[in-house]
């Protein structure tokens, strides 16, 4: 858990976190490229006196994580990756500052180009979305891990998406993974009690047609049967009350 000086680094850097999100928003469009996005997502950092939190992680060779349609995770924004209109992109970041090392921890999936979209991926996109807002509804004191991921995993299957159960949410703060590890399934009142004071990065990871995963990749994990996957994240405070989105 963090003191409250270390809430307001925290607080800063996701300030930060925020502003390269928005720009990366505004630059993706057919045609760029995924190392453009990541020395976008470099040199933010670099002026604004921040690091780029997942460089040099397990030697992680890259600023953020970019993941397009079948890659599921740690997808490397390597150079011959040209946006196509239509792509399902997932970009997985985090900042930490140089003096306290205090980590932000988000993603978010888009889909490349104006619209229309395909509405079939538009609801699966929402979906994910609500399954982040149940994911944080329950990040309360006195909660259990199982309460959250037994929240997500009843809104995804009813609506006929799959957890994708090897990936988790995790603790977040002063290193970029800590506990608890939460999963995005369980039983209600099960696991650890979330306490005042966490900070988590709470992360529904969701497959199309499946939760199966294979790894194929120096880095990436790909969906078994190739379809589309997404992932929403946010580092989140547990407070007394309602929980604080940080970003």
């Amino acid at each position: 858990m963090l003191s409250e000086k270390e809430l307001n680094t925290l607080r800063k850097n996701a300030k930060v976190h925020k502003a390269i999100f928005d720009a990366i928003k505004k630059t993706v469009k057919p045609g760029t490229t995924a190392r453009e996005v990541d020395d976008l997502a470099g040199k933010m950092c670099r002026d604004s006196g921040v690091l780029p939190a997942f460089l040099g992680v397990y030697d992680y060779p890259n600023n953020l994580q970019t993941s397009v349609n079948d890659v599921v995770v740690h997808g490397l924004p390597r150079d011959h990756i040209v946006f196509q209109q239509g792509d399902v992109v997932t970009f997985d970041f985090g900042v930490k500052d140089k003096k306290h090392g205090i980590h932000t921890d988000a993603a978010f999936t888009m889909i490349v180009g104006d619209g229309p979209h395909d509405p079939k991926v538009v609801d699966f996109l929402e979906v994910n979305k609500q399954a982040l807002k149940l994911w944080i509804a329950q990040a309360r004191h006195g909660n259990t891990v199982g309460d959250i991921g037994h929240a997500v995993q009843s809104y995804v299957e009813s609506k006929w998406y799959h957890i994708i159960k090897e990936l988790t949410g995790h603790g977040v703060g002063k290193k970029l993974h800590e506990e608890p590890y939460i999963y995005n399934y369980g039983t209600p009142g099960s696991g650890k009690k979330l306490k005042k004071w966490m900070t988590l990065a709470i992360e529904p990871i969701l497959g199309f047609s499946s939760g199966q995963i294979v790894d194929q990749g120096d880095w990436e994990i790909y969906i078994k049967d190739g379809s589309l996957w997404s992932q929403f994240e946010h580092t989140v405070l547990i407070t007394d009350g309602d929980p604080e989105v940080i970003v």
